[in-house]
């Protein structure tokens, strides 16, 4: 295999590669009341199977009225451990480091999950209010993200990723858009990212040394330039690497990326944000050709990079991109058919 995509250092653990399988919730898989089924387990031991270095389980919610639906994975309790436990075997078994990503939706948490959603401010979006979170609820918050991290660790998982992107909670605190509070979590700078700081020191304390927690962020809440500068503080804080997506919403950056530069804005600001830190930063958002791939990796614009729709559908993407056979490329369907009807996936054609 090429040094260019040999193993890498991930806090103090070795990934045999600098692929990364990101989190994609698959809806009608878990069982009731977001258990881990059969089905979330062969999906993770297929397509880990030769796969990515770090995997990171999908979006898994820390609180039943925090849900994006009703069938989402949930962690709130310790009844889930058993279950998640044997996700974390499958895929160390299978050579991966195991991320579990941690969620709350927030102001986007569905209508057919709680008719109270919340959020950082009073807001309301398609004639549907959102309440703003009372000083209480958020230590609430802060405290469920740090025990479920918690029972990630008894689950065997090697960290946590917590969701600080695509518009959930975190994100409603972050960006001003949505964020009018007049106390410390509202109004400077400071004070917006002020809930993800007590989530990570509070997760610290309940976790054993080395335990990695990381942080997905937008490289556009509100803005290029505030994202760095939001990135810089995630360092600060402690976080050890940063996954960096888009924010509350999909506002593009101000910034225009090279006319050779052969990935699209979201990726272009993960590269910026990599420049400005000194952790370890993860890229995503349709990267699908090993072009995009060499590039990003060949320039050290990114330390991992992550490929989502590429290996849905091709389970065997890693081992045909560093080794023979021929890539099934994802040919970005919309709505995609892996998630809709997997029988129409380019996989099974």
């Amino acid at each position: 295999m090429s040094d260019l995509y040999g193993k890498r250092e991930f806090g103090k653990l070795k990934l045999k590669n600098p692929f990364v399988l990101p989190p994609m919730v698959a809806f009608g898989f878990a069982g009731e009341n977001g258990y881990v089924s059969q089905r979330n387990i062969d999906h993770y031991d297929e397509i880990t199977k030769n796969g990515a270095g770090l995997v990171i389980v999908e979006a898994t919610c820390i609180n039943p009225d925090g849900r994006l639906s009703p069938d989402q994975l949930a962690i709130w309790d310790d009844s889930y451990i058993e279950g998640l436990s044997k996700l974390a075997d499958t895929i160390h078994k299978n050579g991966a480091v195991a991320l579990i990503q941690l969620h709350h939706a927030g102001l986007s948490a569905k209508a057919d999950v709680t008719d109270n959603p919340v959020t950082s401010s009073d807001y309301e979006r398609k004639g549907r209010l959102s309440k703003g979170m009372t000083e209480e609820q958020i230590k609430a918050t802060i405290s469920e993200f740090a025990s479920s991290s918690e029972r990630a660790q008894k689950a065997d998982f090697d960290g946590v990723e917590i969701h600080g992107a695509h518009g959930y909670l975190l994100t409603q605190f972050f960006s001003k858009k949505v964020n009018k509070r007049t106390d410390e979590y509202g109004g400077r700078f400071e004070n917006r990212n002020l809930i993800a700081k007590k989530i990570h020191d509070e997760i610290r304390e309940k976790t054993r040394e080395g335990f990695i927690v990381g942080i997905r962020m937008g490289c556009n809440d509100d803005t290029l330039e505030e994202s760095i500068e939001r990135a810089k503080e995630f360092e600060k804080i402690g976080y050890d690497y940063l996954h960096v997506s888009t924010g509350f919403d999909n506002t593009q950056i101000e910034v225009e990326a090279p006319a050779d530069f052969p990935c699209n804005w979201i990726v272009y600001g993960g590269t910026i944000i990599k420049e400005n830190v000194g952790i370890p930063v993860i890229g995503i958002n349709k990267i699908l050709k090993k072009e995009q791939i060499d590039y990003l990796l060949g320039n050290e614009l990114l330390d991992l990079v992550a490929m989502g729709r590429a290996q849905l559908a091709d389970h065997d993407y890693i081992e045909h991109l560093v080794g023979e056979g021929e890539i099934v490329t994802c040919i970005e369907c919309r709505p995609c058919k892996w998630f809709t009807d997997g029988t129409k996936c380019p996989r099974h054609i």
